[in-house]
């Protein structure tokens, strides 16, 4: 009887609210599947292993099904339906979700699930597989209003809510705004000035075609798309040494600068390689898939990452294509969409063909790759790149920073003073070692001892040689494990004192014509296991090939010192050197590569140090810095790390091509189901295909990424139009139609304006997927054009602004931020394209996250920062590091691009004010912006006004031009001492000789108007 009254109950409750909302019945996809999907799918869902009591409520078959002689949902009556019961079960055992689940069903929702059953209990196909509709744009009341379609749907939607759509927006902001949204840019006030001296009814059509062709926009599109692609500059993982994908940016800047229809853009990405007649940008566009991260550490299992590698591809090309979460069928089916584990292994097979490695180069891209040329730059552009970043290398090898450039000018002074009474010789060259290669194998020297087992602790050589004439150079390498001192003609030549740290000695002032005698007494430390000599003399005059004197089995050697041994020309007595190892061997590898620079001996250091800092050359400052090197543990890291990263330059600037990651489908394998997703537990063998909710591939097509890729851009694809126009209507309004961008299933969004997305993706693809046009329309629209200005009253009712009554306001992507400082201040440099460069960031943040110091050497385990235009390229070209990205962009919340991401969140913390006040990229262009502002006007307010302007477009108020001038009144008081002028004026690499107090109070007010709110906004 009580279960019966209880029933009632529930049936007049249904029966009241379906009265109350009889125009209003609930939709399954917009108010039932987010409720079901997020309460109850997790037990009941797709994934069959994890289902309980066998209940599923994804699919009207499972609701709808006799269980113990009652359904689930038995539509039209609720009173009837196992779920009605159990989600309003007095007993908290009963209840459903379970207690221990965290998760409760509101009031609301309990009753949208009874009134879905009292309507029926329709079920529907989620949206997002549903084909895409091809619709008419809604009548609308407001006919004045709408610029093109796109404005119906909008208008419609505010309508049936009761709302209107805002006014217009300035036309400077509206100039602005195309600006920002297209290029990432403010407009320069040439262009803005042209603007609004245009009356005509196209003027702002005319800007937005010039603007869609721009470089610019090219830029700003391919800068979505590599967090799209999670690219990067470095492997990932614990070493994250660097990797060289640049080209493949390259590419993407070129496709959008190209407008690529966007279904080609997506297949070259795929599938370039597998084209007929594959051209090599269509190969390198395959690059798409090669950016995830790899790992070269040891230990590693090879096998274990060459599949995480492949899942991550797989959870790159859902999300970047069809908006599904894949990756969670990875272990088991689905909870949530319906994607099987089976469906999952079945889409791995397409990419477990590749030949790449689950173990990944060292300091460098990881087969296999490509050499090849940019698109966007010549041999001689990409030389210029390299040779920029070599020349900041050796500016930071002579100009450690600040926590190493005190103690070396302390340790200068302490050598002069030092070696103030050695004698120095005239005419000491200052030049390289002049190694043998390749060519010339007889003149290699061997690792010589007294003995042949190298166990003597002393060991005396002397080697005699004839000049016909004195060469113009001469040095000596010497390596001696332990330690060795060097006579020429019986003059002490130097030392070497220790075999880790080989040196080069300059003999040509010891050296005559005729006979001369190379004398060395070497000593292995006490209870040294292993000793040996390794000796190189060379001769040569200008233009000329050197001539060699190799330590080897000429030389003669004894472990016993004899009288005068060091002057003498004969000892005939003494036995021939014996050859330990030939160069390379034993511990002591290739010493060669320690030594690359001038002459490091006493002398030529004293007068690299005599030398006043102003006149030193690039040889003296090395032989300095060298010398220093050796008494500072971290600068010595430094110096081995910086002779790597040039080293690695220098072998691209031979090549005159850089490489890049590619694909092929080189390896066939046969493609297992992962139990539980463990790399070693194969379970069934599965070929290549499509989720079979999607249906299959053509009959006629060969499974492999050229079909796959093909069979998304189909027109009868649900979801990758829709995902793409999507994201470009993110791009312009800061949040998607589909709010979750990454989530088009059933855990995701329901559309805003579901009709419209629909329309656009079918209006994009029966257009030729032409990404301009379809920005240009969304530009063009009413709805992108209104005032971002919003009332008490439509904050209260549409507080996210999902009805577009009003223009969206959002802070500006981290790049935009850094890159629209640096166009007002005119610091910018537009060079299109090209190799990562490395702007100003925190000393030292790379080497406590890497194995900065590891004796294997690798490269980007410290940061050295750009000199000259590398400071000011575009942010997108800003070297990135996935371990430590670079701050200022990490501090706006840019992504650390270790996997796919589609949509960042914006933060507001003070943290970024601090950044805007303080860090140096932002002080210099606040400087420049005031150097830039003086030369256009005489008066401060005039200066003022226009530096106002640049940075957001609109003229000040009365009320603020009285703000700044008074800033600039107090900041000139501040001033008045030179000496803080010229240490403010002194940040940044773009310096200037003019320090006066004007341009340091016209700084402070430039750095307080580019720290502005609208000046960092989208209005």
């Amino acid at each position: 009887m009580l279960l019966r009254t209880v029933r009632i109950l529930i049936s007049g409750v249904c029966l009241a609210v379906l009265n109350l909302h009889a125009d209003n019945t609930p939709d399954f996809n917009r108010d039932i599947r987010p409720i079901l999907s997020g309460k109850c799918f997790k037990c009941h869902g797709p994934d069959a292993n994890h289902r309980k009591a066998k209940l599923r409520l994804d699919t009207a078959e499972g609701a709808l099904a006799k269980r113990k002689g009652q359904s689930a949902v038995a539509p039209g009556k609720p009173e009837e339906s196992a779920l009605v019961h159990r989600i309003t079960a007095a007993d908290v055992e009963e209840r459903m979700p379970p207690i221990d689940s965290n998760l409760k069903l509101s009031k609301g929702e309990i009753q949208l699930l009874q009134n879905w059953i009292a309507s029926g209990a329709n079920y529907q196909k989620h949206w997002s597989l549903e084909p895409v509709r091809k619709l008419t744009p809604p009548s609308i009341v407001n006919e004045g209003w709408p610029r093109n379609e796109v404005d119906h749907f909008v208008l419609a939607r505010l309508e049936s809510a009761g709302l209107s759509p805002s006014p217009q927006a300035k036309r400077e902001t509206l100039f602005r705004r195309v600006h920002l949204d297209l290029t990432g840019l403010p407009p320069s006030l040439v262009e803005l000035d042209a603007f609004l001296a245009d009356p005509s009814e196209t003027a702002f059509e005319n800007a937005v075609d010039r603007i869609l062709k721009s470089p610019h926009c090219a830029e700003r599109l391919a800068l979505d798309w590599l967090d799209v692609a999670r690219y990067a500059d470095t492997n990932g993982y614990s070493i994250d040494d660097h990797r060289d994908m640049w080209a493949w940016r390259d590419w993407v800047i070129h496709a959008f600068l190209k407008n690529k229809p966007y279904d080609q853009f997506i297949i070259e990405q795929l599938a370039g390689d597998l084209i007929e007649g594959a051209t090599e940008q269509q190969k390198v566009a395959t690059g798409f898939l090669r950016n995830s991260m790899n790992t070269h550490e040891g230990g590693t299992i090879a096998e274990e990452y060459r599949v995480a590698y492949i899942a991550d591809k797989i959870d790159t090309v859902s999300t970047a294509f069809m908006g599904l979460t894949m990756k969670c069928a990875q272990c088991h089916d689905h909870k949530y969409d319906p994607i099987s584990q089976r469906d999952y292994y079945r889409f791995f097979a397409f990419f477990n063909n590749a030949s790449e490695p689950g173990n990944g180069a060292t300091n460098g891209n990881t087969q296999p790759i490509m050499a090849v040329q940019s698109v966007l730059q010549d041999e001689a552009a990409f030389q210029v790149s390299l040779k920029e970043r070599i020349t900041s290398l050796e500016q930071f090898r002579i100009r450690p920073g600040p926590e190493l450039e005190q103690a070396q000018r302390v340790w200068e002074k302490q050598e002069q003073a030092r070696l103030g009474d050695t004698p120095m010789p005239a005419g000491i060259p200052d030049v390289r070692f002049p190694f043998p290669d390749a060519k010339s194998p007889e003149a290699m020297p061997s690792w010589i001892w007294a003995d042949k087992l190298g166990k003597s602790e002393w060991a005396y050589f002397q080697k005699q040689f004839v000049l016909e004439k004195l060469p113009a150079n001469a040095l000596m390498f010497v390596c001696c494990d332990n330690e060795a001192e060097v006579w020429v003609n019986g003059n002490p030549a130097g030392k070497n004192p220790d075999w880790r740290t080989p040196t080069v000695l300059n003999i040509r002032p010891f050296l005559k014509e005729g006979e001369n005698l190379i004398a060395v007494a070497g000593k292995d430390w006490a209870g040294g296991s292993l000793a040996a000599l390794l000796a190189l003399a060379s001769f040569w005059d200008e233009g000329e090939a050197p001539v060699y004197v190799p330590s080897e089995d000429t030389w003669h050697a004894s472990s016993k010192k004899a009288k005068d041994w060091e002057r003498a020309l004969e000892f005939e007595e003494w036995p021939k050197a014996s050859i330990v190892h030939p160069y390379g061997g034993g511990p002591w590898g290739k010493v060669f590569e320690k030594v690359g620079g001038p002459n490091t001996s006493p002398n030529v250091l004293r007068m690299a140090l005599l030398t006043p800092a102003g006149q030193r050359k690039p040889a003296h400052q090395k032989t300095i810095a060298d010398a220093f090197a050796k008494t500072q543990p971290l600068l010595g890291k430094i110096n081995n790390s910086i002779d790597m990263e040039i080293k690695m330059l220098e072998k691209e600037l031979k090549a005159g091509k850089t490489t890049v990651m590619v694909m092929d489908d080189n390896a066939k394998r046969p493609t297992y189901m992962l139990i539980r997703g463990q790399y070693d537990k194969k379970g069934e063998i599965v070929t290549a295909s499509v989720p079979e909710a999607f249906g299959v591939l053509p009959s006629e097509a060969t499974a492999d990424r050229l079909a796959l890729a093909r069979w998304l851009v189909q027109p009868s694809h649900p979801l990758s139009s829709r995902v793409a126009v999507n994201r470009y209507w993110q791009l312009l309004f800061g949040t998607g139609l589909v709010k979750t961008t990454e989530d088009f299933g059933s855990q995701g969004e329901w559309p805003s304006h579901p009709e419209l997305l629909d329309w656009l993706a079918n209006d994009f693809v029966s257009h030729g997927w032409d990404v301009r046009r379809l920005l240009k329309q969304i530009v063009m629209s009413a709805t992108w054009q209104q005032s971002s200005e919003v009332t008490p009253d439509l904050l209260k009712r549409d507080p996210y602004n999902r009805l577009l009554a009003r223009a969206p306001r959002f802070r500006l992507q981290a790049e935009f931020v850094r890159d629209g400082a640096l166009s007002v201040s005119g610091l910018l440099s537009r060079r299109l394209g090209g190799p990562s460069v490395y702007p100003y960031q925190p000393v030292g943040l790379w080497r406590e996250v890497s194995h900065f110091g590891h004796p294997t050497v690798f490269t980007a385990q410290h940061f050295y920062p750009d000199s000259g235009l590398g400071l000011y390229r575009r942010s997108m070209y800003t070297f990135w590091k996935r371990t430590s990205p670079p701050p200022t962009m990490a501090a706006f919340d840019a992504p650390n691009r270790e996997t796919c991401a589609v949509r960042r969140l914006l933060t507001n913390t003070p943290l970024q004010a601090l950044i805007l006040l303080n860090d140096p990229q932002f002080v210099e262009a606040a400087r420049s912006l005031a150097l830039l502002v003086m030369r256009s006007a005489e008066k401060p307010s005039a200066q003022i006004e226009n530096a106002f302007r640049l940075a957001t477009s609109r003229r000040p108020s009365t009320e603020e031009t009285t703000i700044l001038m008074q800033t600039y009144a107090r900041q000139l008081q501040h001033f008045a001492d030179a000496s803080k002028a010229s240490s403010f004026l002194a940040t940044g690499g773009a310096q200037t000789e003019q320090k006066t107090k004007q341009l340091a109070a016209l700084a402070s007010v430039a750095s307080l108007i580019l720290n502005l709110d609208e000046t960092i906004t989208r209005e």
